[in-house]
């Protein structure tokens, strides 16, 4: 857990960019300087000079916030958790720390043996900034990531990434873990398609993209060879008071590709797909679309509408199905995928928050 904790941080830090620095007032041109100096050589992972540079501009303005942040994260990164801890804590204390840096002080508890601890951070932080993705994210990655896990913690796992997705729709990270916890669930992988697909619509290209792919293509596989062996969609054995009778969105998503289950009869393959998904957004158009409008929903038929439905399901599962089938497909139509590739750098795609309609039943879904 420790060291899946580094390399969490390690990549946010470094293999994308540093935390946004919000507008800070700087005590003087020095100082400014120094900190950007240290930004520049910590995104470049020189972080012993970082560190330098970083402490240089504390010895001048010792008041700037933002600079004990991301000392902090610094030494984190080399391994020196105890100044880590030394550095954030103080932060926290006086109310002016970001997410980032209850994200890095949870992290550094966890790598000092104080996991408790670290959770415990991690909830204070999301009190601070309920709609912070982020943590939510790293509070499921926790529980996922806890020693001697059980089934419930992989359900509060589970939960956390979900209120991220309700509290957060854009942090796309959340739809991933949400997609794959599904995924090892008893349930039928309807989110986990929904969530797979919507990962793949904002991290396009990238090694954890096409293994989202490759997981998409294997919950539409067990959507319908679980028919009768996995219990369908249903609402918790004893719902709370006042709490919905059934699972709406889900049961409904559930019921209108299970109905069209002759049209994969031969196999679940991206040319079977397409026509299954062609035939499920026009069933949803006629029952359900007003009831769920949903923006998934809305960007495949706008593809559809705009004729690039087909090659998106191919650019969507055509690899992870066969890659020799999906280079044949590509030598004849060569000029479909680059011209598809334009159309989604002009259409990238945000979930909106009015998409929740996960009513985040996960007692007992992990049973075997």
């Amino acid at each position: 857990m420790h060291h899946f904790f580094k390399i969490i941080l390690c990549f946010s830090l470094l293999a994308t960019s540093l935390p946004a620095v919000a507008q800070t007032s700087w005590p003087s041109p020095e100082v400014e300087k120094l900190y950007k100096n240290a930004r520049d050589l910590h995104s470049q992972g020189k972080l012993d000079q970082a560190i330098t540079k970083y402490l240089q501009a504390l010895n001048i303005a010792p008041e700037v916030t933002v600079l004990y942040r991301d000392l902090g994260q610094a030494y984190f990164l080399t391994g020196n958790n105890e100044k880590a801890k030394e550095t954030l804590e103080p932060v926290i204390k006086s109310g002016s720390a970001d997410e980032q840096t209850y994200q890095t002080l949870a992290a550094t508890y966890v790598k000092l043996n104080d996991e408790k601890k670290g959770r415990k951070t991690l909830e204070e932080g999301i009190v601070k900034y309920p709609h912070s993705g982020m943590l939510y994210h790293e509070l499921g990655l926790w529980y996922e990531k806890k020693k001697d896990r059980s089934e419930e913690d992989m359900e509060k796992a589970l939960m956390a990434w979900l209120r991220g997705i309700e509290a957060d729709p854009a942090y796309h990270i959340n739809y991933y873990e949400a997609a794959r916890a599904y995924m090892a669930s008893n349930r039928p992988p309807v989110w986990s398609i929904i969530y797979a697909e919507t990962f793949i619509n904002i991290e396009q290209q990238t090694p954890r993209s096409h293994e989202t792919r490759a997981m998409l293509l294997a919950a539409y596989k067990r959507l319908f060879n679980s028919v009768g062996k996995l219990a369908p969609p249903a609402a918790p054995a004893k719902p709370k008071k006042g709490a919905p009778i059934d699972n709406g969105f889900e049961q409904a998503v559930y019921e209108t590709y299970i109905k069209l289950a002759p049209v994969v009869s031969d196999g679940v393959t991206t040319e079977t797909l397409t026509m299954l998904r062609t035939r499920f957004l026009m069933d949803w158009s006629l029952q359900y679309a007003q009831k769920y409008p949903v923006s998934l929903f809305y960007r495949q038929d706008q593809m559809i509408r705009e004729g690039y439905f087909d090659i998106y399901n191919q650019w969507l599962t055509g690899r992870a199905e066969n890659q020799a089938q999906y280079e044949a497909w590509n030598r004849y139509h060569p000029e479909d995928m680059p011209d598809f590739e334009e159309w989604l750098k002009d259409h990238s795609y945000r979930p909106v928050a009015s998409d929740a309609y996960n009513m985040k039943y996960v007692e007992d879904i992990f049973k075997k």
